[in-house]
């Protein structure tokens, strides 16, 4: 967490020069202030976005849904499925995974 802290108080400073001033100007009352700054930086603005979740989820569970369809068309019709369906499916597949796996660093 510590480095986390300190990451995002370098990006902070390097991103406003007059915060990069204060500190060179006075460390401390500046430090602390940027302290203050980066605990209330809890988590990314999209973490709680639901929508933004929703429609991830849709349009791969859709995806996977018609590369999973698209193929049992094609191997019924007596043709091959093509590899760049099974990469799509698998690919749809695997991000679904990734949106509901937790994080390790989250709690």
């Amino acid at each position: 967490m510590e480095g986390q802290v300190s990451n995002q108080m370098l990006k902070m400073a390097k991103a406003d020069p007059s915060r990069l001033a204060e500190l060179k100007a006075d460390p401390l009352p500046a430090l602390e202030k940027l302290k203050a700054d980066a605990a209330e930086i809890t988590q990314p603005v999209y973490m709680g976005d639901a929508l933004l979740y929703r429609i991830a989820v849709v349009v791969l569970g859709s995806l996977a849904v018609i590369a999973a369809v698209g193929s049992l068309i094609l191997v019924l019709g007596g043709k091959t499925t093509p590899e760049v369906l099974v990469a799509l499916g698998s690919a749809a597949v695997g991000a679904l995974v990734g949106l509901f796996a937790p994080s390790p660093t989250g709690k």
